[in-house]
């Protein structure tokens, strides 16, 4: 036979309840709360809605201007590749640290404390579809891609340390502009691949014919150069001639740097320049990177870079951004 459970009567039942209730007050009794788990940001998730926010540390951040993040079904997801094309951040090594350089936490404040470069680039694809196919076949990745119509996608979270810019992968943020690139005078074949005269003879972003579907948004959209003609200039040395970026480009990128640069308070609003603040068309000393806290291009990283290249408008972007930030 089973047992019947004891009742307390109604008196004995509201003192037994006072003295539950009055447990959690008593020295070394308190119920120690359960340390909150952080909630994966990983797995797609084609249920998110659209908007203008991108992700940092499993936060969402608006920046007025169409993101789309990996989360959603038209999104890259960098976080697919095998094996991992990114990792966590890594502090550099001090003198006499055991193992070397160590994981910093992936926390919002730890990484307002570190990140405090952001990297422009060029794809050299010309779009963002196929740029994002040929980092996943390299090994490589980044943090952001904006297409030719000024679409943002974002590939992994920002607390993630990407593989970009080589020496400066843990300490910053990349950004891959679409654009063929830049090339020299004399054998400029690609850019004329890419860009050609409409029938009112106005230069127009065309993609090649073998560049199969590219995800424009809308598909009808019709780039074009911020500046009609190519534009010449030095960088790395080396005299280059290059097709400017999409006014869509120039507008999203403003925007997104622009909430960068609040979130990420160590990276300044402005590009490296010399002793009469002129932008520095090379690389920079290895002192000078180490020190450098602010936006750059790939080829103030690499001697063997040219990226954002010679059109890209480096005053333009530092004054919309540094005007939006306020």
């Amino acid at each position: 036979m089973a047992s019947r459970s004891w009742s307390p009567g109604r008196p004995a039942r509201a003192a037994w309840l006072l003295f539950v209730l009055g447990a959690g007050a008593m020295p070394g009794c308190r119920t120690i709360p359960p340390v909150p788990q952080p909630v994966p940001v990983v797995a797609p998730k084609p249920e998110v809605p659209a908007g203008d926010e991108i992700i940092v540390a499993g936060r969402r951040f608006p920046t007025g201007t169409r993101v789309i993040t990996w989360l959603e079904r038209d999104g890259y997801n960098a976080y697919r590749a095998a094996p991992p094309n990114h990792g966590g951040r890594l502090a550099p090594a001090r003198p006499g640290d055991p193992g070397g350089r160590k994981t910093i936490p992936s926390g919002l404040g730890a990484l307002q404390g570190f990140v405090d470069q952001l990297v422009l680039h060029y794809d050299n694809m010309g779009l963002s579809q196929l740029c994002f196919e040929v980092l996943q076949r390299r090994g490589l990745s980044v943090h952001f891609l904006i297409d030719v119509d000024g679409t943002i996608y974002q590939t992994l979270d920002l607390s993630e340390r990407a593989q970009h810019a080589t020496t400066a992968n843990s300490r910053s943020l990349g950004i891959e502009l679409a654009n063929i690139g830049a090339y020299p005078p004399a054998d400029t074949r690609e850019l004329a691949r890419w860009y050609q005269p409409d029938a009112a003879g106005k230069i127009r972003l065309t993609p090649p014919k073998d560049v199969a579907g590219p995800r424009i948004h809308p598909a009808d959209f019709t780039g074009r150069p911020a500046r009609p003609d190519q534009v010449r200039g030095v960088i790395q040395g080396r005299d280059l001639a290059q097709y400017d970026y999409t006014p869509e480009q120039y507008a999203a990128l403003a925007k997104l740097t622009a909430a960068l640069c609040r979130l990420f308070p160590l990276i300044k609003c402005d590009y490296p320049r010399d002793a009469t603040g002129r932008l520095v068309r090379k690389k920079l000393p290895d002192a000078a990177l180490e020190k450098y806290q602010g936006i750059l291009g790939h080829y103030h990283i690499q001697e063997n870079k040219t990226d954002p290249g010679p059109a890209f408008d480096w005053d333009k972007l530092v004054a919309e951004a540094r005007a939006l930030a306020k």
